[in-house]
């Protein structure tokens, strides 16, 4: 009984866990653009990013020296 009980548990979060990572949010709309190739320091790349996309986001990515590259949800 105990086997049946954990194997319908165990299929059950994995039905769900797949449906909830299937279901997220899409990004299909979303663009990306480096604004500094050569460095970057976090708040200024945030915002840089900000005043270019009001809907932006800046990240420092990469290896060093880093990039600041800024992403944002791209024009219909």
């Amino acid at each position: 009984m105990a086997k049946i009980s954990f194997t319908i548990i165990f299929t059950l979060v994995l039905i769900l866990t797949v449906i909830e990572r299937t279901s997220g949010d899409k990004t299909d709309n979303q663009c990306s653009t480096i604004l500094d190739p050569n460095g970057c320091n976090l708040s200024a790349c945030r915002s840089k990013c900000q005043q270019l996309h009001s809907d932006g986001t800046g990240f420092c990515v990469d290896v060093f020296p880093h990039k600041c590259i800024c992403f944002y949800n791209c024009p219909i």
